[in-house]
């Protein structure tokens, strides 16, 4: 019977057309998971350190401090190479303050073994209350290099936060607050100051380049009600032409009361270089006064330096001896041995029978440097004795003028001797007085004659 049904059901099937059976195929079979990947699971039964309760009996993450310790104990199914997992987790939104949460967890053998999680999340100050979603993404590599990778999310309940469903305080109406009049800043004012030399014999109020100064500077305070407490002041000098001697360059004044004043001193040294002129001392002041406030102010002290003038004159080309009539050139040669500047330096030269031209005038002479100028001078004669030549003494006076304008003056003395116009043809007789006069009588009688001779041939000529 059964034969003969199969039989049957044979001939059925061949009885069907091709396209019917084409148009009914085998079902696929569905994906299933990939045999052998290992998982990651809660541990639910232990309690680790940190947790109040088991996840099975609804673990809870505790919040203190402004944190919530978030306590996850993960295990794998197999074990994972280098015995670790890498966590992130994730916080979207919620009470967080974010940061990057990125972790490697060790495996853990005790209370068994476990990837244990133990996190604390920092909480915003200003948190409401309520129950945030905090995601665990949890992955590592099983020994033959199979991924295994997890998502768990653990709530965190918010407790000690704002209530969102509390109304709202009013907040209380301020009460005015009368404020105390304010105190105006006391102002400290240089009151005056005075730079004297340490070296020495100086001259008083002079200071010039290379000395060791001191500077004495008078503070003022000038309100008239409020001191100026716990000053201090700091002085900048010049520092190209100045070393400070002092220790420090800052001063602390314990009070300058109220219309009161105080005096300090800074030592410094000038270096020899150090132009003529005026040099400011730039003064800071730092200091507090009523009830803790503070202020600042500045001030000037000035230093004036000098640079001393040293010069040498000499009268070059001076001729030991001259001839009365003739005209010799006096050179005058100024020398300046000083750093400094001397200015209109000119000489005068005066002596018995010589008449110069004028004022031998040089002009400025810089530091280091000479000038000198030629002076002609016309021998007349001898006016001071019973003869017109001899032996004369003539006085050379150098005028100058430094960089405050202060004239001085140096002189010098030179002899010369003056000659008859006739001693060259008798140089043997050249020392007789006598013989110049009876010159000069030959001369004139030869004059005389002459003339004579010309009137009377004149006079002949009129009458013819």
């Amino acid at each position: 019977m059964k034969r003969a049904v199969l039989i049957l059901w044979a001939f059925w099937l061949l009885a069907l057309p091709a396209s019917a059976l084409e148009a009914s195929p085998a079902p696929s079979p569905s994906p299933s998971p990939q045999a052998g990947t290992p998982r990651l699971t809660i541990d639910n039964t232990n309690v680790y350190e940190g947790m109040g309760r088991s996840y099975s009996q609804g673990y809870i993450p505790t919040v203190q401090d402004g944190h919530a310790l978030l306590v996850l104990p993960l295990l794998c199914e197999a074990p994972l190479r280098g015995d670790c997992l890498r966590v992130r987790l994730g916080l979207e939104g919620g009470p967080f303050v974010h940061k990057n949460y990125d972790l490697t967890v060790p495996l853990t053998r005790e209370p068994r073994d476990c990837y244990l999680i133990r996190v604390p999340l920092q909480l915003e100050s200003y948190r409401v209350n309520g129950s945030y979603p905090v995601q665990v993404e949890a992955a590592g590599l099983a020994e033959e290099g199979v991924e295994v990778r997890e998502s768990f999310a653990v709530y965190v309940t918010i407790t000690d936060g704002i209530d969102p469903n509390a109304t709202p305080t009013p907040e209380p109406t301020p009460e005015p607050v009368v404020e105390p009049p304010p105190v105006l800043a006391p102002k400290v004012l240089v009151q005056s100051y005075e730079a004297t030399s340490l070296e020495e014999g100086a001259q008083p109020g002079v200071l010039n380049g290379g000395d060791r100064l001191r500077l004495r500077v008078v503070l003022q305070n000038t309100s008239k009600a409020v001191a100026a407490e716990s000053l201090s002041v700091t002085a900048t000098a010049p520092a190209e032409h100045f070393q400070l001697d002092s220790a420090v360059n800052t001063v602390f004044l314990e009070s300058l009361p109220a219309g009161g004043t105080a005096e300090f001193s800074l030592d410094y040294t000038s270096s020899p270089e150090t132009p003529a002129g005026q040099y400011e001392v730039a003064l800071s002041f730092d200091f507090a006064y009523g009830q803790g406030q503070a202020s600042v102010g500045t001030g000037i002290a000035r230093i004036n330096i000098s640079q001393p003038l040293r010069m040498e004159f000499s009268l070059l080309q001076v001729p030991s001896e001259a001839v009365i009539s003739d005209t010799v050139e006096m050179k005058i040669q100024a020398i300046n041995l000083s750093r400094a500047k001397a200015y209109n330096v000119r000489a005068t030269l005066e002596a018995d029978g010589l008449l110069p031209s004028g004022t031998a005038f040089i002009g400025d002479v810089e530091g280091g440097t000479s000038g000198e100028k030629a002076l002609p001078v016309t021998i007349t004669g001898l006016t001071e004795g019973p003869f017109p030549y001899g032996q004369t003494s003539g006085t050379v006076t150098y005028f100058y003028q430094d960089g405050a304008g202060v004239e001085h003056s140096e002189s010098g003395s030179f002899t010369m001797k003056v000659k008859s116009p006739f001693s060259d043809s008798q140089p043997q007789d050249e020392d007789d007085p006598g013989q110049w006069w009876v010159v000069m009588g030959c001369i004139a009688g030869a004059l005389l004659a002459f003339g004579g001779g010309f009137a009377a041939q004149a006079l002949r000529r009129r009458r013819a």
